[in-house]
């Protein structure tokens, strides 16, 4: 039988100055990446207020004209709760006032941290949208109905929701400054 001798395992010494293997260039460009991401994010904060304050405002247009379209349908008035941090709806249920029947109106809302909200100036509060879609506050002094005024205000910018008790429309206040 003829035996060769077998091969010695490769030995894998680097020296001192062979420089950088790219697995570890690799490690310091995703290492960068990740900062340059982090502090990108970290920066640009104002855009996201001003986009998060639109976002909001067109949301709540939309889920108000909800409400009073179900308010009307169903001959059944509803309700629109806020405070500091979010808003929800409820609807007058045998007598009494519980989650809306509509599952997207019936959950609460959470506003962005970057976001406040209030109506008539109030943090907190209610409003009631009627079945016959008529405003439900009016001018003591002329009688006429005044549309309900919700601001949500950010860092920079302040959104205005106007509703009628039919439609709502939702725009930028100029200049940001508060309603």
């Amino acid at each position: 039988m003829n035996h060769k001798p077998t091969p010695k395992k490769m030995q894998t010494k680097r020296h001192r100055d062979a420089g950088m293997t790219l697995v570890e260039i690799l490690v310091v460009l995703a290492i960068i990446g990740v900062m340059a991401s982090v502090l990108g994010l970290s920066v640009s904060g104002g855009a996201r207020s001003a986009d998060a304050l639109e976002r909001e405002a067109t949301l709540l247009s939309v889920r108000l004209e909800r409400a009073a379209d179900s308010a009307a349908l169903n001959g059944t008035p509803a309700g629109f709760t806020w405070r500091p941090e979010g808003y929800s709806f409820v609807s007058l249920q045998d007598g009494t006032w519980a989650a809306h029947p509509d599952g997207i109106l019936a959950a609460p809302h959470m506003l962005d941290r970057a976001v406040s909200l209030s109506v008539f100036g109030q943090p907190r509060g209610q409003y009631l949208i009627r079945s016959d879609m008529l405003p439900s506050v009016t001018n003591p002094d002329t009688n006429s109905p005044v549309p309900l005024q919700i601001a949500f205000v950010g860092t920079k910018d302040t959104w205005e929701v106007v509703f009628d008790g039919v439609s709502a429309q939702s725009r930028k206040h100029p200049d940001g400054a508060r309603p």
